[in-house]
This record gives structure tokens, sequence and C-alpha cells, in this order.
């Protein structure tokens, strides 16, 4: 039997470079290992920014590669990164882990919290842009479709570039409504939601939202307000990083405040 070709998007050059330390603990002040999940067509090379905010403020990162470059189907990428959560949590000690998802990355590691029962390992989880309800492109495209051939045709492009994750990222998709079924949080997990105004991958930018109680939804633009981020740009722009090193360091005075 031959192997299929890999996904366009798979092909392209990594961009950065970002390597995991697994002599890195957790310390009092920041007692959880922080996880970074890359997205789409991506590799964890695209934390390089921020993982080295992160380590350089004290905290423990680790960042594992996904999923054929995240386009294999969501459930294997999900068990793949379920065995690298407990790895993490093994090697370090910690209980719990603070996940920061990318695109794909983010609706993943909610996913995965639902379908793996991870939420009693999870404390926070940022998602970066993720398409948390699906992008409505997928919908907004599908009146102009004459016939089925021609949906054939558009879903044979996203299939060839994104591979099966793809379509499982399109508003409606089993992957999506599995992760929001009943609820879109998960009990005792607290999110921060960032999104980007100038978002033309996620459909409209308020997809990347979240409605439940501990749920923190943030344009870029409300802190930077002048800022043209592309979806694609989100993980490596330094803006975003200070965003999200800012919403982790909060995390941690608040936890430091109660232990006092």
């Amino acid at each position: 039997m031959s192997t299929p070709p890999l996904p366009l998007g798979a092909r392209m050059r990594a961009r950065g470079v970002c390597e995991d330390d697994w002599s890195a603990r957790p310390t009092a002040e920041r007692s959880w290992p922080v996880i970074l999940i890359h997205g789409t067509c991506d590799t964890k090379g695209v934390w390089q920014v921020l993982a080295g905010m992160l380590r350089e403020a004290g905290w423990a990162v680790f960042a594992p590669d996904y999923g054929t470059r995240a386009t294999g189907p969501i459930p294997d990428s999900a068990r793949q990164v379920d065995a690298y959560i407990d790895a993490v949590l093994t090697v370090t000690g910690a209980e719990k882990v603070i996940l920061v998802g990318h695109s794909q990355g983010g609706l993943l590691a909610r996913y995965w919290m639902r379908m793996h029962g991870g939420a009693g390992r999870v404390h926070h989880v940022v998602c970066v842009s993720a398409p948390n309800h699906g992008t409505t492109q997928g919908g907004i495209a599908s009146p102009l479709f004459k016939s089925e051939r021609q949906e054939d045709v558009v879903r044979s492009l996203i299939d060839g570039w994104f591979g099966p994750a793809g379509m499982q990222q399109i508003v409606g998709s089993e992957i999506v409504e599995a992760t929001n079924r009943e609820s879109e949080v998960e009990p005792g997990v607290s999110y921060t939601c960032i999104a980007t105004r100038s978002d033309a991958v996620v459909v409209p930018p308020t997809t990347c939202f979240l409605t439940g109680p501990k749920v923190r939804n943030v344009f870029v633009q409300d802190v930077e307000r002048r800022a043209l981020i592309r979806h694609e740009d989100m993980p490596m722009d330094k803006r975003v990083c200070g965003i999200i090193l800012e919403d982790l360091e909060q995390l941690a005075e608040a936890s430091g405040a109660r232990n006092d």
C-alpha cells in the first residue's frame, strides 16, 4: 500500500526554533509547566519568541510537535498531546499544566480536555486565534456552491493543503460540535482567549471567544490599538507574547496571594 503524499502545508519551511529543556522544573512562584501547542501546518518553532520570554520570567516551558505538522486527524493529534502532557507532568512532578494553543492548537487543547478527561490536569488555557466555534469561511462560501461537484473541489483543495484537520475546523464539524457540546468550558479551568481584528483565517475573529465562568476574551487591539497582526503571525508577535506573559504572571501573583 502506497503512503499518501504529505499535505502541501506540511511541506512548508518551518518558522523559528524552539527546543524542550526537560531539566526545567516549576517553582513555588510559577508552579505550572506551560505547554505551547502550535497550529495547522506549523511546528513548535513558532513559539521561539514566547518560549524565550516565559523562560526568562522563570516559567518551565515545553512544546510538542504533533500530527504531521498538525495536518492529521484531530482525534489522533489529541492522543499524541495526551501522552506528551502526561510525560511533562511525570517529569516535572507537577499536578497541573497551563496550555497555550494557537489556531488549531487552542481547539485541540479544548477537544483533548473534553474527550480525554484532561480538565483535572489543567489550570489555565490560553487560546490564540483559535477556531473555538469553527471558522465560518466554509459556511459563508457554501451558498456559492452550485453543485456537489463544486463543493467536492473546494474540499479537495482544503484536504490537499491542510490535511484531514482542515475540514475538522470548519463550523459545524463533529470536532467543533463535540468540543462545545453542553458547555464551552470545563469546570475548574480558567481561560483567556486572544484574537486579532485582522484575522482573515478565523472568520469572524470573535469565533475564538468563549462564554462561561472564568473566561477573559480580549482583542489584541484592545491593548495595542493600531496593531495589524495576521492570524499566522499571532504566536510570534512580541505584542501578543507580551499579553500572554502578563496573563500568566497575573495567575502566578493571584496564586501567591492566596498562599500568603
